[in-house]
């Protein structure tokens, strides 16, 4: 049986008190004037006084610009970047995440998704920027995470948190950072095998706070083996992360790469803690850094912040918040797209396909709609043609041609968003068509989105489907590595057994 790739706009959880329109017609903050600030990366969204923006922009450009330069432009390949930046923390406030029932007490937050990554901040902020590096830092590194230990995701996104510009072609990371060396002086570190075994879980961590003596401890050992000056760390470092990509045990990979113990490594951490000895690392890019960044602003009507505030909502889970926002914009502009792209988003969230496809064929009558728009439409309108949980089957004639054109529409406006190959490679391969363009898209999407392994059980399928049998299991072999998730790895292991093994391979007890 063919099985779907998973729904890319998954439903999200947590709702807040809902808000009417009535009660958002008086609402100061839409009848601000709002403005859009379009770099190569970034759209700001704003009503925040212009220059701090223009700050804002080039600090976030510079950012990506050094990484994508040391690692690669693939490495930053990411869905649209979204800044939400209001202008104090008081009108920040109802667009924070909640917690019990109210908003968390935030000073900025990033929020990634596979259809769109948000940054919320409030510009007055000194402090934000180092909040949203460190978790820019996660989206960037995040074909990593699968096999990352946690320790080593979250002290190498402390490393990069405190980014400064020091010269034209020159940008200084590691910093000193005094809130972890002041809890560090005040508690005794985690056993290395406490520390490793630390998960989201675990009592330890807290994503939302980045304190602690996990953080402050990830901090301090990946500073000593990154920047502590000893280049036989330094040399096993680099191989820490192989290893963990084929699978070796977080305990393993590390005192194999670094050749010590764990008590050794922990004596050398404490020697190095009492040295006080923090020195950061300097970056030279081959571009300069300081040049003024290309920024194009336009304003923003009422109804576009009215969409822009429930869409930043809806991402948060915050949905009946988001649909107050949505239906005052319809209620400002009936013959715009946006409140109907908002609602469709919002039905399809809420897995409520047919009302999904009648808000968006009403967005698109009123006029032109978004790569994501395109691609939520052709996902819902070919959840209607399910016969039940995961059972698709070949469509015909117009059915069929109308979600193809919507995915290629999407892909044409956006032709690295991965969820549109993953699903048109799926239908590609259903329909049985075109199996080469199928493998084609499937494959781009898991060069996208290497973490999303709903991808390669696609891939794997129409390899199998292509009869491709060796190229299948190669696919499959990845995903019986032990940090991939035990419902992925028996899907495999089923997989790999259905399609037997090589004629010339030898009996195996697995």
């Amino acid at each position: 049986m063919i099985r779907p790739p998973l729904r890319a706009f998954a439903a999200l959880l947590g709702l807040a008190a809902s808000t009417s329109p009535g009660q958002l017609a008086s609402d100061p903050l839409i009848h601000q004037r709002w403005f859009e600030a379009r770099t190569a990366h970034f759209q700001i969204y704003t009503c925040g006084p212009t220059q701090e923006v223009t700050r804002l922009a080039v600090r976030l450009e510079q950012f990506r610009e050094a990484y994508s330069l040391l690692a690669g432009a693939q490495a930053v390949a990411s869905p649209p970047i979204i800044v939400m930046a209001f202008p104090d923390r008081d009108s920040m406030q109802p667009f924070l995440p909640l917690r019990d029932g109210n908003p968390a007490q935030l000073a900025a937050f990033f929020n990634r998704g596979s259809d769109e990554n948000l940054i919320v901040l409030y510009l007055s902020n000194s402090d934000s920027l180092e909040v949203i590096f460190h978790e820019y830092t996660h989206l960037l590194l995040r074909h990593n995470e699968p096999f990352w230990p946690l320790w080593l995701d979250e002290g190498m996104a402390e490393i990069y948190a405190p980014f400064t510009v020091v010269g034209g072609d020159r940008a200084r990371i590691g910093q000193r950072l005094e809130h972890h060396l002041q809890l560090l002086a005040q508690q005794p570190l985690l056993p290395l095998k406490k520390l490793f075994a630390v998960t989201r879980d675990s009592p330890e961590y807290s994503e939302r706070e980045h304190q602690g003596i996990f953080y402050a401890e990830s901090w301090l050992l990946a500073h000593y083996l990154m920047l502590g000056g000893n280049p036989a760390h330094q040399a096993g470092f680099r191989q820490l992360t192989p290893l963990l990509r084929q699978g070796w045990s977080p305990e393993k990979a590390f005192t194999t790469a670094l050749r010590t113990s764990l008590p050794a490594m922990e004596a050398e951490l404490r020697r190095y803690l009492a040295g006080g000895k923090f020195q950061p690392l300097e970056l030279t890019v081959r571009v300069r850094l300081d040049l003024p960044q290309a920024m194009l602003t336009r304003s923003l009507t009422p109804e576009e912040v009215c969409f822009r505030l429930g869409d930043e909502l809806l991402h948060l889970g915050r949905l009946e918040a988001a649909e107050s926002y949505f239906r005052q914009a319809r209620k400002l502009a009936p013959a715009s797209p946006l409140p109907f792209e908002g609602l469709g988003r919002l039905a399809a969230i809420r897995q409520q396909p047919e009302e999904a496809v009648r808000c968006f064929q009403q967005a698109m009558q009123r006029g032109p709609v978004s790569f994501l728009d395109h691609y939520l439409y052709a996902q819902e309108k070919y959840a209607l043609t399910a016969h039940g949980p995961d059972q698709y089957t070949r469509l015909e004639g117009e059915p069929a041609a109308e979600i193809r054109a919507e995915l290629q529409k999407s892909l044409k406006l956006m032709p690295d968003f991965g969820p549109a190959h993953s699903l048109l490679g799926f239908f590609e391969m259903v329909q049985g068509e075109d199996l080469a363009a199928a493998e084609q898209h499937l494959t781009r999407a898991t060069q996208l989105e290497p973490e999303n392994y709903s991808h390669l059980l696609s891939l794997a399928q129409v390899q199998v489907a292509r009869n491709n049998l060796e190229a299948a299991r190669r696919t499959l072999a990845s995903l019986r590595l032990p940090y991939v998730a035990g419902e992925v790895r028996a899907r495999a292991k089923d997989m790999l057994r259905q399609i037997g093994p090589p004629a010339d391979a030898h009996p195996s007890s697995d």
